[in-house]
């Protein structure tokens, strides 16, 4: 038998002893994977779903008030940014004002706004999973406008009511129904306040209304109240904001501050860190341990061999075989416990509103160099630790190792 199927043999024989060192080392890894799995994967979310978000690719074009040479934003205007190099779509808001009534007696004054996908906002509750696009008759509105609490009706027909014009300066109230279908948290307030989400025929038939203007025609004269230009990527932004500006409108980046994790997932992928060097010295102080007592349980063991022809070198690597094939179990035991920590993780985070979008994967792992790299290191401070005791032990003339040692 050669030295490593010897080492085999003995790893085997003496695995009850080497349990504790495997049991944590194993722990150590399966900690340090399992946070820098949550942590990388929450990253890679970040740089993927939030720098190239809609969002982060949007330059907002309002009405060219007070730039008589400027044509308003018109669905020909749109068409033409649409038509501008790098751009990816271009979203349109038009809104308009109207009044609700509760049961209770209470009102609130809202802005009807069409939706826009890049712009999306949080919806905290709903009677349907996908609200948009919104159905003619629907609302979705803040879930508290002006200390009016509308989370409450959601799913309930309520009272609208709108303005018709009627001569300059002059309108009356026209009352209708619509169904409140979801609220969204007030703190979104990129369109207003104040602004409630309905389907764009909606939208656009009040806003016309309130302008004396027939709805076929409003898109064409009056046009909208502005225009999402979204780039096809985060890096085409300022190159399309300029082209915007270039035409006459007042255009800006909508670049929210998306791109950081939050700072719980920071702390994470810190803890992930910090904890790979303790386990670092944990192996190494554990490999220390464990291959001195075995050694200096297996004197007669090591005498034997020495007596029978077995040289220096082929002891001391017998030993460190042996600790070798126990870094390898623990870091493999440790990777598939790493991998169920971080699965239990994720679900954790899933149901939090905060940090659902960045555990979407169901087994947060690393890098599959990191994981290597973690392996490898594993295994290698574990058999650096064992270098030393088992150069001593190697080294025992036959004699010596007959001895107590």
């Amino acid at each position: 038998m050669n030295v490593f199927g010897l080492a085999w043999a003995n790893a085997r024989a003496l695995r009850r002893r080497m349990s504790g060192l495997v049991a944590l080392v194993a722990v150590g890894g399966a900690v340090c994977l399992g946070a820098l799995g949550i942590a990388d994967t929450a990253r890679r979310a970040t740089d993927t779903g939030v720098e190239q978000s809609a969002a982060n690719r949007s330059v907002t074009v309002d009405r060219p008030d007070g730039r008589p040479g400027t044509p308003p934003l018109t669905t020909r205007t749109a068409a033409r940014l649409a038509g501008l190099a790098h751009v990816a779509s271009v979203q349109h808001r038009a809104q308009a004002s109207f009044g609700v009534s509760t049961p209770a007696g209470d009102t609130a004054l809202l802005y009807a706004t069409t939706y826009r996908a890049a712009l999306a906002p949080p919806v905290a509750k709903s009677v349907r999973a996908r609200l948009f696009p919104l159905r003619p008759g629907e609302i979705v509105a803040p879930a508290v406008s002006q200390g009016v609490d509308l989370g409450r009706l959601v799913g309930r027909d309520i009272e609208v009511e709108t303005i018709r014009y009627v001569r300059p300066g002059e309108g009356v109230g026209v009352t209708r129904h619509a169904r409140l279908v979801g609220v969204y948290d007030p703190a979104w307030q990129l369109d207003g306040p104040d602004a409630a989400y309905a389907a764009d025929a909606d939208v656009v038939a009040w806003a016309a209304e309130r302008a004396g203007e027939p709805a076929v025609r409003y898109l064409s004269t009056v046009g909208y109240d502005q225009l999402t230009v979204v780039a096809e990527t985060a890096a085409d932004v300022p190159g399309v904001m300029r082209a915007v500006q270039e035409l006459g409108y007042p255009a800006l980046t909508l670049r929210q501050q998306l791109d950081a994790l939050p700072a719980v997932l920071e702390l994470v992928r810190t803890a992930g860190r910090v904890l790979l060097v303790v386990l670092a010295v944990l192996a190494f102080a554990g490999a220390v341990t464990v291959t001195g007592a075995l050694a200096r349980q297996r004197v007669q063991e090591i005498g034997v061999l020495k007596a029978v022809g077995f040289r220096t070198g082929t002891v001391l690597t017998m030993l460190v075989a042996e600790m070798a094939l126990a870094g390898t179990v623990a870091a493999v035991a440790g990777t598939v416990l790493g991998v169920l920590l971080g699965g239990v993780g994720a679900a954790l985070m899933r149901g939090s509103a905060d940090l659902a979008p960045y555990a979407e994967s169901w087994v947060p792992l690393p890098a599959p160099g990191t994981v290597l790299t973690l392996l490898a290191v594993t295994v290698l401070v574990v058999v650096t630790g064992a270098l030393g005791p088992a150069r001593r032990a190697a080294r025992m003339s036959p004699t010596d190792a007959m001895r107590d040692w």
